[in-house]
């Protein structure tokens, strides 16, 4: 909208944030969903491993309002930028890098423990249980990498800080595009 955002609606939102993680966090410990070890016991995961109807109702549930919902509105949200950035002609970020992100390192994640609620992951080997435990867990940092780098103004400043030198900024002909 171009309008600047208010403190109150800030931190609203951050409040809004912190308790919607809280109350998914808190739940297996109050006995819907449960916790365990993960397979190298290097930190605790969801317990897949039983795969029974309180497992199943906190899956699904789980993945509804934290990914498959934020999944939609990042796909509404950034396919209204992109848009506005068709209208305008000016490409600063690519839109779709960080859905795909989010689908690229939560998706085997869910794909595991959406195959642990209709069957016995056990078979499968720990350490291989482990790799998408992992991948999920590189999503700040990707995300920090998609962002910094695809945005034109910041990878400009990065460039501008390891090298000292300043990207020129090529024009492009609004009607090629």
């Amino acid at each position: 909208t171009g309008s600047k955002l208010q403190w109150s609606t800030a931190i609203s939102m951050m409040v809004f944030a912190w308790l919607f993680a809280a109350f998914w966090s808190v739940m297996p410990l109050l006995g819907w969903g449960e916790y365990d070890y993960e397979p190298l016991r290097t930190c605790c995961t969801l317990d897949y491993s039983k795969g029974d109807r309180n497992y199943i109702t906190f899956l699904f549930a789980l993945s509804i309002f934290n990914f498959m919902i934020p999944g939609f509105i990042m796909l509404t949200a950034y396919q209204s930028i992109h848009q506005k950035f068709k209208k305008s002609g000016h490409y600063k970020f690519n839109t779709g890098l960080p859905l795909k992100t989010l689908v690229i390192c939560w998706g085997p994640y869910c794909l595991l423990c959406f195959y642990a609620a209709v069957e016995n992951v056990m078979f499968i080997s720990p350490k291989y249980r482990m790799i998408p435990a992992v991948i999920a867990k590189t999503v700040p940092t990707v995300d920090a990498f998609v962002y910094a780098l695809g945005n034109e103004n910041y990878r400009g400043g990065i460039w501008q800080f390891l090298t000292g030198q300043k990207i020129e900024k090529a024009e492009v002909d609004n009607k090629t595009k």
